[in-house]
């Protein structure tokens, strides 16, 4: 019997310390080592055993505070913060138990987001400049990290997990696979005002705007209306709208068939040796289509004549077609010898001995793009010059009739990153907001528009900050140089994302000067978070002789055979640095033929003029992917490209 009592009076010993485990529990952006916004109010929530009294004690108050949970366990309460300091500690009490945060500081907060851009890490796989050196000496431990972990639920979520267990100081541990743009700019921050300041990181490769809206907010997007109906008559239910989803695939893929005259029962194939491709255009290969076609999404075939010698004739030819974005098929001397889906799938295929012959043979690929850039990349077995003729142009189908995203496991889909990594932030306190995507949207710019500015709108009412700063960092120039290039997509998208500076409080970094060709994640992410922070500390922290944009155009008066185009100086801009041949600006009359112009910087102006064009209608500058821009400030902030026609 003595053994017995002996055995349970060491279970309920070891047993002790979950019994005295607190009951409390908070939102997983509550942790150790975080930073709060400095002082403000607001309302901090949590569960508790249900009917207990929880007692708040927080370091910079001599009184605790209380609250009572109900029925549910929830309890909340008004908390307001101290000026910038730290570090505190917070206790939360309920009748079964303490929970304790440490180190805890009151300082700046901001919400970082965007695609890949934002999520490119100081090490990792971004690799950004100097980044071992920058990585080794990232010990700030008044800087706090938190990384939001990957979620994509189709109904908004109070849960967001962090990928680094909660907040942590910033160290070379815990930078090296943060977002190097939030870092950079954190670190700008603290240097200039020397108080707390904490970075939420909450990104995603590769996705859309359309994914970061409330469904509210999508509701009143023109293009998504039909959409978000469909999503909302099937109760947001993951099953029933992947049944839409497929239903609407068949749907697609026959129109899509029936669409395209390369396959049609009716007519010669355009893989076939019949085929006249005389009037077919050119293109390169291996090379992408945004340049030569924009950012065309459907079908591209492809045909060129392949010249066998005698000694190759009638054997096995390897046949490397590189990877092609995003599916293709291939056909030699008109049979199929392959094909590929997946836009990182590699095309390699066999052609048989026997279709190779002596002499001239037809090599035919038809690709099909579903969206972004389309082409072919890597080496192939056969590059240089490919004729080219469409099959079928998806935007001319309709598509945004179709709900084309699959609901389950696409982070594009719309509404799911709100949901699941910006709603659970809503009622964490920030100062304000820092923004880098727009890639995924290219070739939607005039949707881009409506979707960033409401994506604006929505996150302020969501976190009840109706005028809460936000900064936007424009499109780097990205892809080959072209002297003219009018109808560039990504010119476009920088423009929409301009236009978002007629909100209060928006501002935009323009980093066209820093961009790569060949590289659509520039390295130099410092110069980035210099320019982001540049605004903040301007605008925010009322640092008003530091400078942070560059001039704005405003307008144009023809004089002769020049334009002078002329700049607003926006709080915070400097005059243009002279020079006297500015690259980057093009030219057109009233028959809206584009040329190269010459310009040069008088005074306040810039004076332009082109010999081809004696009267001159239009003017734009860096209006291409990947413009040559040199049009700036002492201090290094570029103007954006502008354009003065709306042709």
């Amino acid at each position: 019997m003595k053994s017995k009592v002996s055995i349970l009076i060491l279970a309920l010993f070891l047993l002790c310390p979950f019994c005295l485990r607190a009951r409390v529990s908070l939102p997983p952006a509550y942790s150790d080592n975080m930073v709060l916004q400095q002082k403000t109010t607001f309302e901090l929530a949590g569960q508790a055993v249900p009917g207990s009294d929880v007692t708040i004690s927080v370091g910079w108050a001599r009184k605790p505070l209380s609250a009572h949970a109900d029925s549910k366990g929830h309890w909340s309460i008004a908390l307001t913060t101290p000026k910038a300091g730290g570090p505190y500690e917070l206790s939360f009490t309920d009748s079964e138990g303490t929970l304790t945060l440490s180190n805890v500081m009151c300082g700046e907060v901001w919400f970082c987001s965007g695609q890949s851009n934002m999520e490119m890490p100081v090490l990792g796989w971004g690799k950004v400049l100097n980044c071992e050196e920058e990585a080794a000496n990232a010990n700030y431990p008044k800087i706090r990290l938190y990384q939001v972990k990957r979620n994509i639920p189709l109904i908004p979520t109070d849960e967001a997990e962090s990928n680094l267990g909660g907040w942590q100081e910033c160290s070379p541990q815990t930078v090296s696979n943060f977002s190097a743009l939030a870092y950079f700019f954190a670190r700008e921050l603290w240097q200039h005002l020397g108080i707390p300041v904490g970075v939420i990181d909450s990104s995603w490769g590769g996705t859309s705007a359309e994914a970061w809206i409330s469904a509210e907010a999508m509701e009143n997007v023109m293009d998504f209306q039909e959409h978000m109906k469909m999503m909302r008559d099937n109760g947001y239910d993951a099953d029933k709208l992947m049944a839409c989803y497929e239903n609407a695939q068949q749907e697609m893929q026959k129109a899509f068939k029936n669409a395209d005259p390369g396959l049609n029962d009716e007519c010669i194939p355009w893989y076939s040796e019949e085929i006249d491709d005389s009037s077919w255009k050119t293109f390169q290969v291996p090379g992408v289509w945004a340049g030569k076609l924009g950012t065309f999404d459907g079908t591209l075939w492809m045909r060129r004549e392949v010249v066998i010698d005698a000694e190759q004739a009638g054997k096995d030819l390897k046949l490397d077609m590189g990877t092609i974005d995003d599916n293709d098929i291939c056909w030699w001397n008109g049979v199929c010898v392959g094909k590929t889906e997946g836009w990182m799938a590699h095309s390699n295929y066999v052609v048989p001995g026997n279709l190779v012959k002596e002499g001239k043979n037809l090599l035919v690929c038809r690709i099909e793009d579903t969206g972004g850039d389309g082409g072919v990349r890597g080496d192939v077995t056969f590059p240089g010059e490919w004729k080219y003729r469409i099959g079928y142009d998806k935007a001319q189908l309709n598509p945004q009739r179709i709900p084309m995203q699959r609901p389950k496991n696409d982070p594009n889909y719309p509404t799911v990153l709100y949901n699941g990594m910006v709603h659970p932030f809503i009622t964490f306190p920030i100062q304000g907001c820092i923004w880098y995507q727009g890639c995924n949207n290219v070739g939607r710019a005039a949707q881009y528009e409506s979707l960033m500015q409401t994506l604006i709108a929505d996150w302020r009412f969501r976190f009840n900050r109706p005028e809460m700063p936000f900064y936007i960092v424009q499109l780097a120039n990205y892809l080959k140089r072209y002297d003219l290039q009018p109808d560039s997509e990504w010119a476009l998208l920088r423009e929409s994302q301009s236009k978002a500076l007629h909100m209060k409080n928006v501002g935009v970094a323009t980093i066209i000067d820093i961009g790569d060709a060949n590289d659509i994640h520039p390295k130099n992410k410092q110069e980035v978070g210099h320019r982001m922070a540049a605004m903040a500390l301007h605008d925010v922290y009322g640092k008003k002789k530091l400078p942070c944009t560059a001039p704005v155009y405003c307008g144009n008066e023809v004089v002769g055979s020049e334009m002078h185009i002329r700049f607003s100086y926006p709080s915070g801009s400097e005059p243009l640095v002279a020079e006297s041949n500015l690259p980057g600006f093009i030219m057109a009359g009233s028959d809206r033929v584009w040329h190269v112009a010459k310009a040069r910087v008088e005074g306040n102006e810039v004076v332009v003029s082109c010999d081809e064009v004696p009267v001159p209608l239009a003017v734009r500058y860096g209006w291409a992917d990947n413009p040559d821009c040199t049009l700036r400030t002492a201090s290094g902030f570029h103007v954006s490209p502008f354009r003065t026609d709306n042709w």
